[in-house]
C-alpha cells in the first residue's frame, strides 16, 4: 500500500503542465478512493464577477468503465461549491442513500483558486486523510506550475506556454469538425458562424516611453495595460505576454462582426486609460482567423503581417489579415513543406 501510494505521488509530481496534473490527480484519487465522480473547478478572473469553470471531470459508470468530461463554464455554481470557494473551507453533504459529496478548496498564495468535488460512498477517517493529502499535494505543485507558465511582471501566460495552448485549441477544433462531419452537419454554416481568432497587440512608440521616462515607467505601462486586458476580455480568452511590448490574445469562438467591435472597444479603452507621465498611449493590433488545420506558426505569421500593416499605416488601429488579403494589400502566406516550422 505504501509503495503504491509513493508511486502515485511520483506520478502526480512527474507532470510538467497543469492539464496533465489534473488528469493525474483525479485518476490517483479514484485509484485509492472508490468514487462515483471527481471534478476540478477553477475560478477564472475576468471582466465583471468571477467565472467558475469545471476544467475536468472523471465519471465512473461501473468497474473499469469511466469517462472524462470536457471543460465547461458553470453559469450557476452549486450553492455548496460557491460556499466552499468563498469560505475556503471544506464542505460535506450526505443524502439519504449514504452518498457523500465533498468540496475541498484549492488555495494558492492564501487565495481560493478553485475546488475539488468528490462524490462517493461514505469515507472512513483514513480515506479522508488521504483525500486531503492528495489535494494539498496538488495545491503545492499547482503553485509551481502556475509560476512557470506566467510572465513574472504582468501575470499573463508566457511565450513558452503559447504553443501548447494553441495546439490544444486546434486539436479541439479538429475534433469538433470531424464530429460535425460524422453527424452530417452543414460545414458551410459552421464556417459562417463563430470561429476562434488570434490577435497580436503591440504598444505604439513604446521605445520612446522607455527612452524618455525609464524602464520603471515602461514596466508600469506594461502592468497597467495587462490589467486592463484581464478586466476587459472574457475570462475564457487566453492572454499572453510575448516579450517586450508585444502581447497575444487567443479568443474563444465568435463571429467577425463581434470580434471587430470588441477590438475597436479595446483600442478606445486604451486611449482613455491613464498611464504614468504619458498623456496618451495607443496600441496596434493584427488579427487573424484560426483554422483547425493551421500550424501555430502560420497563425502567428498571419496576425503579424496584419499588425505590421496596421503600424505602417498610421498605428492605433486593427488590421484584419483576411480583409487585407481580399483587398490585396498584403500577400497571402503560402505553406511550404521544406520549411522547418519549429
Amino acid at each position: 500500500m505504501q509503495e503504491e501510494l509513493l508511486n502515485s505521488v511520483i506520478k502526480i509530481t512527474k507532470t510538467r503542465d497543469i492539464d496533465s496534473l489534473e488528469y493525474s490527480l483525479l485518476s490517483t484519487i479514484q485509484e485509492f478512493i472508490n468514487c462515483q465522480r471527481i471534478s476540478v473547478f477553477k475560478i477564472i478572473q475576468g471582466q465583471g464577477p468571477c467565472t467558475v469553470e469545471r476544467s475536468l471531470t472523471l465519471r465512473v459508470h461501473d468497474v473499469g468503465e469511466y469517462e472524462w468530461l470536457d471543460r465547461v463554464i458553470i453559469d450557476e455554481p452549486h450553492a455548496e461549491l460557491s460556499s466552499c470557494l468563498q469560505s475556503a473551507c471544506s464542505i460535506t453533504m450526505q443524502d439519504s442513500a449514504g452518498t457523500e459529496r465533498r468540496w475541498l478548496p484549492i488555495v494558492i498564495h492564501e487565495k481560493t483558486a478553485g475546488a475539488i468535488e468528490v462524490q462517493c460512498e461514505g469515507l472512513d477517517s483514513a480515506q479522508q486523510v488521504m483525500l486531503n493529502a492528495f489535494v494539498r499535494i496538488y495545491e503545492n505543485y499547482l503553485t509551481i506550475l502556475r509560476e512557470n507558465e506566467r510572465d513574472k511582471l504582468t501575470g499573463l501566460l508566457n511565450r513558452q506556454t503559447f504553443d501548447k495552448k494553441l495546439k490544444q485549441l486546434l486539436e479541439k477544433q479538429m475534433l469538433e469538425q470531424n464530429r460535425a462531419i460524422r453527424d452530417g452537419s452543414d460545414l458551410r454554416s459552421l464556417h459562417r458562424g463563430a470561429t476562434s481568432w488570434l490577435a497580436m497587440v503591440d504598444i505604439d512608440h513604446f521605445k520612446s516611453v522607455n527612452d524618455t521616462y525609464g524602464h520603471v515607467c515602461g514596466d508600469e505601462v506594461l502592468l497597467i495595460l495587462s490589467q486592463r486586458m484581464q478586466e476587459f476580455f472574457r475570462s475564457t480568452d487566453l492572454l499572453f505576454r510575448f516579450g517586450g511590448e508585444e502581447f497575444v490574445i487567443v479568443f474563444e469562438p465568435t463571429d467577425y462582426e463581434s470580434i471587430k467591435q470588441r477590438m475597436e472597444q479595446f483600442l478606445n479603452l486604451v486611449r482613455k486609460t491613464s498611464f504614468p507621465f504619458i498623456k496618451k498611449l495607443t496600441v496596434s493590433v493584427g488579427l487573424a482567423r484560426i483554422s483547425p488545420y493551421d500550424f501555430p506558426i502560420t497563425v502567428l505569421e498571419n496576425a503579424d503581417k496584419a499588425l505590421y500593416y496596421a503600424k505602417e499605416h498610421g498605428r492605433d488601429q486593427v488590421g484584419f489579415y483576411e480583409d487585407l488579403i481580399s483587398r490585396k494589400q498584403i500577400k497571402q502566406h503560402i505553406e511550404s513543406s521544406d520549411i522547418d516550422l519549429f
